[in-house]
């Protein structure tokens, strides 16, 4: 029978360090960073018909219908400017 030694190491995280280089650790993982944002985006896109498009038209599709409602069903006075600038 083998027997197994562990060994434990300690991590100490120490605030002072973390805030003073979080700008230079940002800059340099930023491909990690990179390849972590895109790969959410796949992930929450892949299932979706229109794939990552949809965060495109989303907006879009929107605005228009929020200008519908307000402007030409509502009546809601705009005051001179136009329903979809609110939205901006």
């Amino acid at each position: 029978m083998r027997t197994v030694e562990s060994t434990t190491e300690t991590l100490i995280i120490e605030a002072d360090r973390t805030e003073r280089h979080y700008w230079r650790d940002i800059w340099r993982y930023r491909e990690l960073l990179g390849f972590l944002a895109w790969r959410d985006i796949k992930v929450r896109y892949k299932q979706a018909v229109l794939g990552a498009r949809w965060a495109l038209i989303q907006p879009i599709v929107t605005t228009v219908v929020f200008t519908v409602l307000f402007g030409n069903l509502a009546k809601m006075p705009d005051g001179g400017v136009p329903y979809p600038c609110y939205w901006c």
